[in-house]
């Protein structure tokens, strides 16, 4: 069972070139998630836990996007009251917020591919 958006062995690591970079649930890397949510979102479809494609729907996203905030108070992390604004202001609005734009792009990971290296 992988993980969908975290880690290069992630389904988006694999079959998307990109990825949360791994550590703690704290608020950039839940901006980071978010961003990619939104994306599928919009796209109308995800992963699962296989990489299967999967219908990306509001309950999915939704439900998505509030796990991240159960997994930042399992981690006992100390900005999971600003994670949970974050995450509810994304979930109503459907847009990130620009600092928290700015915030995921620092945390999601691009995979250089053997041909960047080429000439």
């Amino acid at each position: 069972m992988a993980n969908i958006y975290m880690g290069r062995s992630s389904c988006y690591g694999i079959k998307e070139g990109m990825y949360v970079a791994p550590g703690p649930m704290d608020l950039g890397r839940v901006a980071a998630h978010l961003f990619l949510h939104l994306r599928d979102l919009r796209r109308g479809w995800s992963y699962d836990h296989d990489c299967n494609r999967v219908v990306m729907d509001r309950g999915l996203f939704e439900a998505r996007s509030r796990y991240l905030v159960k997994i930042c108070r399992d981690q006992g992390l100390r900005d999971c009251d600003e994670v949970e604004r974050l995450v509810e202001e994304v979930i109503t609005t459907l847009r990130m917020p620009k600092w928290a734009e700015d915030l995921a792009a620092r945390y999601i990971v691009k995979v250089m591919s053997i041909m960047d290296f080429s000439q």
